[in-house]
């Protein structure tokens, strides 16, 4: 039997942020501690600080350097955890203008944290299956290196062992490496089983 914590009643819980806070259900993020990179999903967003959901929960006090689309990585501090979720505060308020910017601004391209790997998997493109360096890889595509001559909005799937197909199509190539994005995005624990 799984035990679920009480609800906690409406009205009892007083309110302690004095910024606006942003709902931002499916936003990615990335944390870096010691070194390290952790994948996290953002749930709420403010000036001041965040709301985040993670596999692995860092300690009250820790302080680590926290990055989303548009934003980061900027310095900040835990400041509870509950299960899998983290709220953070940020070292200094933060201009949520970018966060928002999806290019609007001239020279400017808000893009989802990349998380580093040399993991292989293959690509298949067009009824073929050739294998690949996953270079990097966000909730939202992939870089892939070691094929050419493809297309750009050509479909295709990456493929990983015991991770079903991930579809997308092949958004840019260019000297033997090529990105592909995902559609839809991924998952957060599909995206930690890639990264282990």
């Amino acid at each position: 039997m799984t035990y679920m914590p009480p609800i906690a009643k409406m009205g009892i819980v007083a309110e302690r942020r004095e910024d606006q806070r942003y709902r931002r259900v499916l936003a990615t993020g990335k944390l870096i501690l010691n070194d390290c990179e952790m994948f996290c999903f953002v749930r709420d967003l403010s000036v001041g600080g965040a709301k985040i959901e993670t596999l692995t929960v860092p300690p009250i006090g820790q302080r680590l350097a926290f990055e989303m689309r548009g934003l980061g990585p900027c310095g900040a501090r835990v400041v509870w955890n509950r299960e899998h979720l983290v709220g953070l505060a940020f070292d200094t308020p933060q201009d949520l203008a970018t966060v928002s910017d999806r290019g609007t601004r001239q020279g400017y391209c808000a893009r989802a944290p990349r998380f580093a790997t040399d993991r292989l998997a293959h690509l298949r493109v067009a009824g073929a299956t050739v294998a690949v360096e996953l270079v990097d890889l966000s909730a939202g595509g992939a870089r892939l290196r070691g094929v050419e001559g493809l297309r750009c909005d050509t479909p295709a799937s990456l493929i990983f062992d015991h991770i079903a197909p991930r579809r997308g199509f092949i958004r840019w190539a260019r000297d033997g490496d090529v990105g592909l994005q995902f559609t839809p995005i991924l998952d957060l624990p599909t995206l930690m089983q890639i990264l282990r």
